[in-house]
Formats: C-alpha cells, structure tokens, sequence
C-alpha cells in the first residue's frame, strides 16, 4: 500500500466516471484497466455491485492496454468511440463480458466484431467506423498508457483511491478486498494534514540519557532508549513522541512469542509521518523485551524467540525495564472475540535522567 510519487492526472471531462450518484460521491476511485485482461474482465462486475452498495464512491475508467494482449487497443479505441456516442459503459460491460468473442481474433476480424458491437448498441455505425478506422481516439489511450506507465502502476487492474494505490499483491483483487481497503484509505486520507513535509529537527542529545514510559489501556511499559546504534531513528522517534504523534494509536498487530506493534495514527499498519528512516544499524530480536523501530515512525516490543524472524531487519532502540505483564493482557490480532477492543497506546513520556 503507497501514495504515488507522481500525482495522478485529476478528473476532467474526457473521463467517463460511474456510480451511484457520481457527482455528489465524496471518494474517487481511478480504474486503469486492459479489456483483454482477464482479472479486468473478472472485476468488472464486481466493480459493479461495489459501487452499488457505496454510493459515496465514483469510479473513473482510464485505459491500460498491455503490449503482449493483441486487441487491447482496439477495444479500447471501441469504447471512446462508443463513448462519443453516449455509450461508453454499454460498450465497456458488452467488451468485458464477450471477451471469449474477440480475445482470440486476428486484428481484422476483432475490428470488424467491434462495428457488430456497434450495430448491437444502437450507435451511429457510420460515424463509429469512420473514427476508428482515422484513429480519432488513439491518442487518448496512449496518453492513458503513457499515464500508467509514469504512476508505475504494478498491472491491470489497477484502483487509485484518492490517489493511495490499492495493494492489490497485499489484499487480493476481489470484492471483499475493496470492502476492506476502503475505510484504510480513508484513514490514510485523514492523516495526511498531520504529516511532515521535511525530517525532523534534531531532538536527541547522546550526552543524555533517556527513559520512556509508554501508557497503554493496560498499563504502562518503560523502557531505556539507546541512542548509540541508530541516532536518525531514534532521533525520529523522541520527536515523534514529544510531538504526539503516538497518542491513542492501536496495538494493531499483537501475536504470542513474537510481537506486539504500534505507533500508526492511522491504525491501519501502513500509516508514516510522511518521511521514513533507513540505512542505520540493525539489531537481533531473538528475546522478549527488546524493542525496534520501523523506518515508518512504527514502534514493537519482542514477546519471545519468534522476533528472531526480524534479526537484521530494524534497530534495536531499547530494552524492557518495567511493565512486561502488560503484553500479556493485549488483546492479540488472532482473537476472534470481538467484544474485546483493540488495545491502544494512550501516551509516550519522555524522561530525561
């Protein structure tokens, strides 16, 4: 899951856009899709009865024809030119679910199926097959292509919300995926006012020792901060804290002999202070009681020998002084109770001794 580096090209008018009710939604979905693509045709209805039920949500179709499907282009040159028409989605859902018609046809004899497809919707046949043969609308596909390529989209099909890529190799590209990955982007969304545009200012002195107190709905976890292995991380993470940035974020990923992690204002586990922390020192997790930093600004606590799986991938900050009993009563990411609320970090206090 990853906010583009480029920002994606804003809904204009030459963007067929769909929904419930499209113009009052409050969140934009941009689809850049191939109609040879098989997952594209298997999501299309999908898509469909996803934007039924969220009527807050409008999609945008933007074409992404890969090179080594034949009749991509073709098919979508079709629908802009069925589009000029006022029949955009009509052609759109009529390709997708004849895909087994024309996927395997010789250029010819997909283009012809193309001017049937027209006959069959009731368009202006003369004026379709004139534009396609002139090549009206292959500009606009290619720039759509160019597009997609300059976002470095993964493939097809790709969702952009509100320009967060859905992580489609993370949650799966299915119905229930998008259902879940709604409210992440929401929450995502949402912190981005708070988030930093520059690195911090430096904080740490490493002439001081510190002690931290972390306040959980459980009870209070102290540990001793060690500036010596990753001083830009740790630097990160007092500011972070005397900033409060870790106020009232969730443990949301807690699992027994391995770890308990925090420090997302988000709560979705992909939130950031809008820079990220690499190339320092990186420690070895084998034991309950050590915590690491995440090059996010998230934080963890080792809760036994299966941390061992993160040795040589984050630095060490800090050892456990007090309040280990307090993992004990964390509410673990395999529960199936739902009476019980995620436990949550309340404040982290900054003591300097």
């Amino acid at each position: 899951m990853y906010p583009l580096t480029v920002p994606v090209r804003p809904q204009d008018d030459t963007d067929f856009v769909k929904g419930v009710n499209p113009d009052a939604a409050t969140v934009t979905i941009i689809e850049y899709a191939d109609f040879q693509c098989p997952a594209c045709s298997s999501m299309a209805p999908v898509m469909g009865e996803f934007l039924k039920a969220h009527p807050e949500v409008r999609l945008v179709y933007r074409h992404f024809p890969l090179s080594f499907h034949a009749n991509a282009q073709v098919t979508a040159e079709a629908a802009e030119a069925a589009g000029a028409q006022g029949k955009f989605w009509e052609m759109h859902d009529l390709l997708y679910t004849r895909v087994s018609e024309w996927g395997e046809l010789a250029a010819e004899e997909a283009r012809a199926k193309m001017t049937d497809y027209a006959t069959e919707l009731g368009l202006d046949v003369t004026r379709f097959d004139t534009e396609m043969d002139e090549g009206v609308y292959r500009a606009k596909v290619d720039q759509h292509l160019m597009e997609a390529s300059q976002l470095g989209l993964p493939g097809t099909p790709s969702y952009i919300f509100d320009g967060l890529v859905y992580p489609a190799d993370q949650m799966g590209i299915s119905y229930q995926g998008l259902e879940a990955f709604l409210p992440v982007a929401a929450n995502l969304l949402a912190l981005q006012p708070r988030q930093y545009q520059e690195l911090p200012p430096l904080v740490l002195d490493t002439t001081k020792r510190y002690e931290i107190t972390v306040k959980t709905s459980q009870g209070e976890v102290v540990f001793d901060l060690d500036t010596t292995g990753a001083p830009t991380q740790v630097n990160s993470f007092l500011f972070l804290a005397q900033e409060g940035w870790y106020d009232e974020t969730e443990f949301f990923f807690v699992m027994d002999n391995f770890a308990a992690v925090t420090g997302d204002p988000s709560n979705t586990g992909s939130g950031s202070p809008g820079y990220y922390c690499i190339g320092e020192n990186v420690g070895t997790f084998g034991e309950a009681g050590l915590v690491g930093l995440v090059p996010n600004g998230q934080f963890f606590f080792t809760l036994g020998a299966d941390a061992a799986q993160l040795n040589g991938a984050y630095p060490v900050i800090g050892r456990v002084t007090k309040g280990m009993d307090v993992f004990d009563k964390l509410r673990r990411s395999d529960s199936t109770d739902t009476t019980i609320a995620i436990d949550r970090v309340e404040t982290v206090v900054v003591s300097v001794k």
